[in-house]
């Protein structure tokens, strides 16, 4: 009888990279009863009180080193840490509700800047309407942070990543690019009154954030929608400064992508109350038989080595 090759091997995360580890350890992974989307979208969403109420289950992690270098203010790694949360909840068009911290550290930590870290995340955590409820306290070598976060949608179902349709344009909030090199990424805003209110006024038939750059979020919900993609470059929003490449590749913009039916746009751009910058990237289209790439580019693993 033919033995099965383990499923790990002598392969490394570095191949593997981060979606395939992902597909890798969550394939055997059924939902159960309450859950009506689990893995692959920016938020797990459980069954609510109704059918036109779900829960939002999030949980993201902060590592000195990975995400923010040693020396940066514990204030700004705080508010780093539920920002990213809040980004996911706003990019299913959600609301933020509670909020667990983890927060593991070397003894020798000032506890000062402990403090400096809690208010950081609990400035945040005031003006985004959400409360902290608890958590964990533990020692490590170097500053570990993970915050769980539920949310919800009410009245209206969660926009998720699966939606998109081809002939539909694609949107992005605000400007890309330079967000490491700026400090952008430890002080951004989470667009979660953006993302609730294209979820509420089914302005959007698909959303995500903009974590890892355009250039991987981007072919993550072409996937997930099972649609192909074409994006004018010439009109990606960047920030000053930066060349196309950084505003795919760069990273950490928090910005929401999102995708609008061809009969819809002309009234989102007129409708639009923010004054966040709204712009027309590119347009999804049927399947090719070849899976498009943006020119390059890739964006934020984990795992790659280079």
């Amino acid at each position: 009888m033919r033995r099965r090759k383990p499923v790990f091997d002598r392969t490394t995360l570095a191949a593997l990279g981060e979606d395939g580890l992902l597909r890798l350890l969550t394939s055997r992974w059924r939902p159960g009863p309450t859950v009506r989307t689990g893995v692959g979208d920016d938020c797990a969403v459980l069954a609510g009180r109704g059918t036109d109420h779900s829960l939002l289950f999030k949980v993201d992690s902060v590592v000195e080193g990975v995400h923010f270098p040693p020396d940066t203010p514990f204030r700004l790694v705080g508010r780093k840490a539920l920002a990213r949360g809040l980004s996911d909840i706003a990019a299913m068009g959600g609301r933020p509700l509670d909020a667990l911290i983890a927060l593991a550290l070397p003894a020798t930590a000032a506890a000062s800047a402990v403090r400096d870290l809690y208010r950081g995340i609990e400035r945040l955590a005031r003006q985004s309407g959400v409360d902290l409820v608890g958590g964990e306290l533990s020692r490590s070598r170097q500053l570990v942070l993970t915050i769980a976060l539920l949310g919800e949608t009410a009245g209206y179902p969660p926009l998720l990543r699966s939606g998109a349709h081809p002939g539909e344009g694609l949107y992005v909030t605000g400007s890309l690019g330079g967000s490491l090199s700026s400090g952008r990424h430890l002080r951004f805003r989470p667009r979660l009154s953006e993302g609730r209110w294209l979820a509420e006024g089914r302005w959007a038939t698909s959303l995500m954030d903009i974590s890892d750059g355009l250039a991987a979020d981007l072919p993550r919900l072409a996937r997930a929608s099972r649609v192909d993609f074409s994006v004018d470059e010439s009109r990606l929003p960047r920030h000053r400064g930066c060349s196309v490449k950084e505003a795919l590749c760069d990273g950490e913009d928090y910005e929401l992508l999102f995708t609008v039916p061809p009969d819809r746009e002309a009234a989102l751009r007129r409708e639009w109350p923010f004054s966040t910058r709204l712009s027309r990237i590119g347009l999804c289209l049927r399947p090719s038989a070849a899976a498009r790439t943006l020119p390059d580019s890739h964006g934020f693993d984990h795992f790659r080595l280079s």
